[in-house]
């Protein structure tokens, strides 16, 4: 486990034992996360060789990239802590929730519940009704993804051909990591809205960039594989967190 105290030695020998060189690190460390950008070899030897001292945000990043925990001191702890009103988005459930099936069919042939139930998630979830937000885009063929536990809709997202999600709701993160799986192999980039101002931010800190649109909803742009093999979005959606609460309290 990571601290703060002899963190450089912990990270050299990590960044070892996964049989990666500086160079890879650092370049890894860039194209994951906005954070790094700019991090140099000779940086991170000061760190390695403890001259030189990460940020708290860069120290709990680089713990969380190698899917590692962060032991906080006290002071930390209260830094943290202080950030625990940011919302997210969804949080577990405390009864877990399992997928019996996922249903593919066009939005226009939604039964008269499934488009109820559908419309009045995304308006609960964004502040918006779907009619809205889809609106604010050019007219398209949609279809909708249902996640279902048995005969509950659980989660949903509508998209067209071209990767436009236009609407992403789920009882909880379990939910979202399958739909992502889904989503994974029928897009090379997609268009995903976000729910709080905290996960707009961190798409952005994963080089999503924003999408202009009429919608009150903040859509980002970016490559859904990339999404999918970065290890903080892996991470956030392991219910970690923890980094998007303090990246954004950092940036204010």
């Amino acid at each position: 486990m990571f601290k703060k105290e002899c963190f450089g030695t912990k990270l050299r020998q990590t960044r070892k034992d996964h049989k990666l060189s500086q160079f890879d690190f650092v370049s890894q460390l860039a194209n994951s996360h906005k954070e790094f950008t700019g991090l140099s070899q000779t940086t991170l030897s000061l760190w390695e060789n403890g001259k030189r001292e990460p940020s708290f945000l860069r120290r709990i990043a680089i713990a969380r990239f190698f899917a590692e925990g962060y032991e906080m001191s006290e002071q930390e702890k209260k830094s943290v802590s202080k950030t625990k009103a940011t919302e997210v988005g969804a949080r577990p459930s405390f009864y877990p929730v399992s997928i019996t099936d996922i249903v593919v069919i066009d939005y226009t042939r939604l039964s008269e519940k499934q488009a109820d139930v559908v419309s009045k998630g995304h308006e609960h979830f964004y502040n918006e009704p779907l009619v809205e937000t889809m609106t604010a885009f050019p007219e398209s063929h949609y279809s909708v993804s249902l996640l279902m536990n048995e005969n509950a809709i659980v989660g949903h997202y509508i998209s067209n051909n071209a990767g436009l999600i236009v609407s992403f709701c789920f009882l909880d993160n379990s939910v979202a990591a399958r739909m992502v799986l889904d989503l994974d192999g029928k897009f090379s980039s997609v268009i995903l809205p976000t729910r709080t101002p905290a996960i707009a931010s961190f798409f952005q800190d994963l080089h999503f960039e924003p999408y202009p649109t009429k919608s009150r909803v903040k859509f980002y742009k970016g490559s859904l594989k990339d999404l999918y093999q970065n290890p903080f979005f892996k991470d956030l959606l392991n219910n970690n967190a923890d980094l998007v609460r303090f990246s954004k309290a950092q940036k204010g």
